[in-house]
């Protein structure tokens, strides 16, 4: 049916909602909601809406879902109406119809959770959250709506190990910095983490050990890191120091900066870090930075590096690349991750492959050690399987398992198989 003029009647239940919105807005009665589609009635429901004529983009979103009962973002925006003027009861009925039909639709669950939450109903907005979660481990919003619920059920433990959750996923979040400042807890905010590795070979080498410890703070800046590298290999041992920092730049912005120093040939002298990230629209995230190794004996490697993530529902999809100029020219080698999480971001599985040219100071360069003098452009590959897990609340289980080929610097074009595997833990307190 056409609306030509304000004040029109209607034999239709439906169109007349949109008779009563024309008796008070003349101008909304021009509209033609025969000649118009589903998707230009929608457009015009946003626009009403976020304007503030709710009642309006009701009307419009009602004409809609008469046709087409089904479209669920024109009842999650008709939800949302309702959920903005008190009318909590009758927002959540619409969108619970939504997730009946396709239960997950992450802008329903995301305007569930609000319902709850601004109707003071806790628990059910955390079992939302959790809903939620179990689909989309890494949707931020998700994350900081189950921790202020937390917050609310005065449980500020779990709540703070939530929005620990969504810092490591984005460092530079702003309203999970404020969240947590809100929580006025001087406790959980350091980690201790332990380390354990070793690579063995098919031929040639013994087993080489590494080892490592460090203690990590989270400050209103970024989060900090204090490392300490214990290598065996080459039957000689050597240490590294190491300190990383993760500053915030600005919401959705954070850097990676890093320093090691050693006196061993095992490491380099001098290690730099320098790394920007960006969260992207439509889940994605990317970096551009650096790494420069300086050697005792005056080799230096600068290796350009960046990445490029994608969250999918429950995976996490990284393209991570490195790019060494030589004097040969350029050595070029990736490494790809798939993570799946389980119950949460803290609880996954992992495969990763690499291949291409390696100058990594921990792969085999020589069987003295490296002093720099020579610096080996490795063809490698690899492939490895991982996992994390939480044990409790505080305490995190790490393992991971990989086999790589690796051509020896003294045999050119000929290989040595390593398995490696290392285990490890981290506690927060």
């Amino acid at each position: 049916m056409t609306i030509h003029q304000p004040f029109c009647y209607s034999r239709s239940i439906g169109i007349s909602l949109l008779v009563l919105v024309c008796i008070s807005n003349p101008a909304f009665g021009q509209l033609d909601t025969v000649k118009l589609s589903s998707d230009e009635l929608f457009a015009i429901a946003r626009e009403k809406a976020f304007e503030g004529k709710r009642e309006e983009a009701r009307a419009l979103c009602r004409v809609v879902l008469k046709r087409s009962p089904a479209y669920n973002d024109v009842r999650i925006l008709l939800g949302r109406t309702l959920a903005w003027d008190g009318r909590r009861d009758e927002a959540r009925k619409e969108l619970l119809i939504v997730l009946d039909l396709n239960p997950e639709n992450k802008d329903a669950l995301d305007a569930l959770m609000d319902v709850e939450l601004w109707d003071e109903r806790f628990e059910e907005a955390y079992q939302v959250a959790n809903r939620g979660l179990r689909l989309y481990p890494n949707e931020e919003s998700f994350l900081l709506k189950k921790a202020r619920a937390l917050k609310n059920l005065q449980r500020h433990d779990e709540a703070l190990f939530v929005l620990f959750q969504l810092e490591d996923l984005n460092p530079s979040h702003a309203e999970a910095q404020a969240l947590r400042q809100e929580l006025s807890q001087t406790s959980l905010q350091n980690e201790i983490g332990l380390n354990y590795a070793s690579d063995r070979f098919s031929d040639v080498f013994s087993p080489m050990h590494f080892g490592a410890v460090q203690i990590s703070r989270r400050t209103r800046l970024g989060t900090l890191f204090a490392r300490l590298n214990h290598a065996e290999r080459f039957q000689t041992r050597g240490q590294q120091g190491e300190v990383d920092f993760y500053p915030r730049i600005a919401d959705g912005w954070y850097g990676y900066l890093s320093y090691g120093y050693s006196n061993s040939d095992l490491f380099p002298k001098h290690r730099f870090g320098l790394e920007a990230y960006a969260k992207l629209p439509k889940s994605f995230e990317a970096s551009l930075g650096l790494r420069h190794l300086a050697f005792d004996g005056g080799g230096n490697i600068t290796i350009y590096t960046g990445s490029l993530g994608y969250y999918f529902k429950s995976y996490w999809v990284s393209l991570k690349p490195y790019i060494t100029p030589n004097d040969g020219g350029v050595a070029v080698s990736f490494s790809a991750t798939i993570r799946w999480y389980l119950l949460d971001a803290e609880n996954y599985l992992s495969c990763r492959i690499g291949a291409g040219y390696s100058a990594d100071d921990r792969l085999v360069q020589s069987s003295s050690g490296f002093s720099g003098k020579e610096v080996f452009y490795l063809k490698s590959q690899t492939a490895g399987l991982g996992g994390q897990v939480r044990a409790t609340p505080s305490f995190l289980l790490l393992a991971t398992v990989d086999v790589g080929k690796q051509e020896l610097s003294f045999r050119p074009g000929e290989y040595v198989t390593i398995y490696s595997f290392s285990l490890g833990t981290r506690f927060r307190f």
